[in-house]
């Protein structure tokens, strides 16, 4: 089963970067996240977009989609 969405934690983990980087990229609306009552979410698709955007390549396995 693949992971649709990531806490901003498990997006920091995944990218290797400061959670703090990923709330300036979502308040500076370069990362789409959907905000849950104090915690974000992030899309998976928007999190490889963000990625990609920064010169990172693809960053999910396309065979992996479900």
């Amino acid at each position: 089963m693949v992971q649709e969405t990531y806490t901003l934690t498990e997006a920091a983990e995944v990218l290797r970067c400061d959670e703090q980087t990923l709330r300036r990229a979502i308040k500076a609306g370069t990362l789409k996240a959907a905000r849950i009552g104090r915690n974000y979410v992030i899309g998976r698709p928007d999190l490889a977009a963000f990625y990609a955007s920064k010169g990172g390549g693809q960053l999910f396995d396309p065979d992996a989609q479900g």
